[in-house]
């Protein structure tokens, strides 16, 4: 915001949201004066101590998806009143490939609260890129009245995340930072438990956090150590390919998932293979760069929409269909990721990825049996709630044993 119009209009909406915390009291209510909030200091992710409502009432959630996950569990869903929520498909990435519409456009979230997409019960106040627009608009957030603002969405010290912090605090609204695994140089999922415990911290629940994380840590450590005993011999070389429709327009077969990213790090650390990909970032390749890395494995994240191992098969991908792993089948699916983000529901992935590289060591797990026991462990959901976050996980294009 700029000029001097933009400062009266935080100004003015700043005397109306501590016009609502404190309850417009008139002279005659007594009783309104005698009542005091209550307030307690956190540490967010920044290391910063944050004064914040010992029960928040009105919170804004800009996280694509892990915060309201996590209130979900706790019970407090209802108190979010805006934050990161597109209420229409995720049109961004729609794609049909041979009739079949594979966009992705259901997140866990909204299946599990589906006031989600009421726009008069929540309001999309922005977010940083993807489907939900640009930097939140402070005004939008403001004309909301909250008590508290969590942020996790794009958490880092970019000038961007940094100016919006600073108009927010200067309102008077506390803002709680979580950081994800690719706000820090070597992801991990220790942040997601961190953010998990923060949060748990934030709403006074606690113990109800510490469960979450161990659910959560139980299923990656048993991922981790069935891979652990691998000789470096027997590590295999693993490919994150997205396959965006727009990537021969811009003279490039696929998307590849190099060092620095979730995926690549969790793959390296936790499941215990090779990226075949060794340059930094998500990068656009051509078709010769990737068979000469040729990898045992090729893995398809969503990624420009949801992309099946068919795909690959088909003409559309000839100019690298001499790639072992097409010419054997290994060709496999995650779980969707709608805009990218690590959410709860991490651990599905990181199974699908381990049981497509080392099925041999995963030979008594049915992956939707496993995906199935986890949501309704960790949400607490019946079986047409879970179903229903399967298909959202559209795990019917897995093509996995």
């Amino acid at each position: 915001m700029k000029g001097n119009n933009s400062k009266i209009a935080i100004l003015v909406m700043t005397l109306l949201v501590c016009s609502v915390l404190c309850g417009c009291i008139s002279d005659g209510d007594v009783a309104g004066q005698e009542e005091v909030a209550e307030f307690k200091t956190v540490v967010d992710m920044r290391g910063v101590e944050v004064t914040v409502p010992t029960d928040p009432q009105r919170v804004i959630d800009i996280s694509r998806g892990l915060v309201d996950e996590v209130m979900y569990i706790f019970g407090n869903d209802e108190i979010i009143v805006g934050g990161s929520f597109s209420q229409s498909a995720l049109t961004e990435g729609q794609y049909m490939w041979n009739g079949v519409d594979y966009t992705v456009n259901t997140y866990i979230s909204k299946c599990l609260m589906p006031r989600l997409n009421d726009s008069e019960e929540v309001t999309n106040v922005g977010g940083f890129g993807g489907p939900y627009g640009g930097v939140p608009n402070v005004e939008t957030i403001l004309s909301l009245a909250p008590d508290l603002v969590i942020l996790r969405d794009f958490g880092g010290d970019d000038e961007n995340t940094i100016n919006f912090i600073q108009l927010v605090e200067e309102t008077g609204i506390p803002v709680v930072v979580l950081k994800y695994p690719d706000c820090f140089d070597v992801a991990s999922p220790d942040t997601i438990y961190e953010e998990i415990r923060v949060l748990g911290e934030v709403f006074g629940d606690e113990d109800k956090a510490s469960e979450i994380i161990a659910m959560l840590k139980e299923r990656v450590d048993m991922i981790e150590e069935r891979t652990a005993t691998l000789e470096e011999s027997e590590r295999k070389s693993v490919l994150f390919f997205g396959a965006p429709t727009w990537a021969s327009d811009k003279g490039g077969v696929g998307v590849t998932f190099g060092s620095g990213t979730i995926e690549v790090a969790f793959l390296e650390a936790i499941i215990n293979a090779e990226s075949a990909y060794s340059d930094s970032g998500r990068n656009l390749v051509s078709a010769e760069q990737v068979l000469s890395m040729d990898p045992d494995v090729i893995l398809l994240p969503t990624w420009s929409g949801y992309h099946a191992p068919r795909q690959l098969y088909e003409e559309a991908y000839d100019s690298i269909s001499d790639l072992r792993a097409i010419q054997d089948n290994e060709v496999y699916s995650l779980a969707t990721t709608p805009v990218n983000s690590q959410r709860l529901e991490f651990p599905i992935n990181l199974m699908i990825a381990a049981k497509s590289t080392y099925p041999e060591l995963f030979t008594d797990i049915d992956i939707e049996a496993w995906i199935s026991d986890f949501l309704k462990e960790l949400y607490g959901v019946d079986d047409e709630l879970c179903d229903e976050m399967m298909d959202a996980l559209m795990l019917e294009y897995l093509e996995i044993i």
